[in-house]
């Protein structure tokens, strides 16, 4: 059973990542109007953009990686590390792809130092 999660987690993440690196796949049009969905010109929203998709990577994660041990804490603990990890992944495709943009800079370093404080809390609680 862990093995077909796994398998299906990473399907999950391919999917994810795909969609991070090229959102126009599924966003190709707005509406009812059916006019075509611009790229934005500023790098703020063309990264923003991308980050949408960072819910499917999280997935990806919390499939391939379930919760160690049972009880609240740990399973809160794995989704919000998962949760994270999916975001940062997407921000960070959307800083390589659209470049630099700072705003998003400074937010992908809040979440790495919130990640690796979890991180390291989940070391802890699993030993």
């Amino acid at each position: 059973m862990e093995m077909v999660l796994q398998v299906i987690g990473g399907l999950v993440l391919t999917v994810g990542v795909l969609l991070t690196a090229v959102p126009e796949l599924v966003n190709r049009f707005k509406g009812p109007g059916d006019t075509p969905l611009q790229v934005p010109k500023e790098r703020h929203a063309a990264i923003a953009r991308r980050i949408r998709w960072g819910w499917l990577i999280a997935v990806g994660y919390l499939l391939m990686y379930p919760p160690i041990g049972l009880g609240w804490l740990p399973i809160l603990l794995t989704l919000a590390v998962a949760g994270i990890a999916g975001i940062m992944t997407a921000r960070l495709m959307g800083l390589m792809l659209d470049g630099l943009d700072m705003r998003h800079l400074f937010r992908f370093a809040a979440e790495s130092l919130i990640l690796g404080g979890l991180w390291t809390w989940f070391v802890k609680l699993s030993a």
